[in-house]
């Protein structure tokens, strides 16, 4: 792998697309991610990542991200004025670039590398562009596995044991909150949630501060790059006149779980549309005419049923995208009527893990069966 830039608004929209792709449901709205990504062009910058191994072995880096970015939500003007909250000091991008120096300052180290959380076609081109307003480069790769996840505490590093911590957040108003230790990734996720909650709108999160030497033995490489792979064969075969949707399961060494009509589209209530959950569910169409399919999220898809029996799930992703162009869209972004594919891929090797399968199966959203990798219940079908 070496380093990538992408300098036209093609290679940005191709970019987005793979990662919308790859992000299984999650991972943030794609019109939000070009934006961010075309603001930078605009700006003359050029997009680029580079490679873990470019970078020097005792060089700083850190994970930045938004948390909660409805900002301005709440609040009465004289709430605000009451708390000095007069005039905003940071727009969204701008929190996420004074949450990296703040982390700098506590820690008395510069960061000289900026890794991604997780995989999303807003949740990358976030970190991208306040790398490039940082001065300094994205590396290609994920603490998440080449996919996006709904919770923290199901990154790699929890996985194999690293600390989150120290931690920044960085409010609009200026607000510094640096977190020292805490009992568990968990806790500093809530800490972060009632932040939040706190100052009325959006925080900029800094965390995972880790030299290169400690972050490549955690990252899942070179999955950027494989996202404008992605994005890129899904373009191409459109303009071929070849099927989009089997060049996509082609490029992910996946398979094509299903083909079909979404008949039922159900959010479970008001409070928990907040967090994502919902479920399609789908009517077959062409070799699965007469079956049914139902695939429940939360903000990613984690659980599917085939004609009312469990089926692929989590730590695997599963992906859905419209069936006739292979355009991936986030979970709650499908609406009944829609024709639709579901492809599967398999989990980065450590969510495949005992510790990975307990933070990430089927069981830790609540449902009672175990995960069965994916090649094995395809296997049980004889597909």
């Amino acid at each position: 792998m070496g380093n990538v830039v992408l300098r036209t608004e093609q290679e940005c929209e191709d970019f987005v697309r793979g990662l919308c792709f790859m992000a299984a449901g999650g991972g943030g709205r794609p019109e939000m991610g070009l934006k961010l990504l075309l603001d930078q062009l605009e700006a003359g910058r050029e997009i680029e990542w580079v490679d873990i191994d470019s970078l020097d072995a005792e060089a700083w880096t850190a994970t930045v991200a938004g948390m909660g970015g409805r900002g301005g939500s709440g609040g009465t003007e004289e709430e605000l004025a009451e708390l000095g909250c007069v005039e905003e000091k940071h727009d969204a991008l701008g929190r996420m670039v004074a949450a990296v120096e703040a982390l700098e300052d506590d820690a008395g180290v510069k960061v000289e590398a900026i890794v991604p959380v997780e995989i999303g076609a807003s949740n990358v081109p976030a970190p991208v562009a306040a790398a490039l307003e940082l001065g300094i480069p994205a590396v290609d790769g994920d603490y998440a596995g080449g996919r996006a996840i709904p919770e923290v505490p199901q990154t790699i590093p929890e996985v194999r044991g690293v600390p989150v911590c120290p931690l920044s957040f960085v409010t609009r108003w200026g607000d510094v909150v640096i977190l020292k230790d805490t009992v568990s990734t968990a806790m500093a996720d809530r800490i972060g949630r009632l932040i939040i909650v706190a100052v009325y709108g959006g925080v900029g999160v800094s965390c995972y501060l880790l030299q290169v030497k400690e972050a490549r033995e955690l990252l899942a490489a070179g999955t950027l790059t494989k996202a404008l792979e992605i994005g890129q064969v899904i373009r191409e075969a459109r303009e071929k006149g070849t099927n989009p949707v089997a060049e996509a399961v082609k490029a992910v060494d996946g398979w094509l779980l299903f083909q079909g009509e979404v008949a039922s589209s159900e959010i479970a209530d008001e409070e928990s549309y907040a967090f994502g959950l919902g479920s399609h569910e789908l009517r077959g169409l062409g070799d699965h005419q007469g079956h049914t399919f139902k695939i429940w999220y939360k903000n990613e898809y984690h659980v599917s049923w085939m004609d009312g029996q469990p089926f692929a799930t989590s730590p695997d992703s599963l992906i859905m995208v419209h069936l006739e162009t292979g355009e991936p869209a986030i979970s709650y972004d499908f609406s009944v009527g829609d024709r639709v594919a579901v492809v599967g891929r398999r989990a980065h090797e450590v969510h495949r893990t005992d510790k990975g399968i307990e933070l990430l199966g089927p069981r830790h959203f609540g449902f009672d069966f175990d995960y069965v990798p994916i090649e094995d219940r395809l296997r049980e079908l004889g597909s």
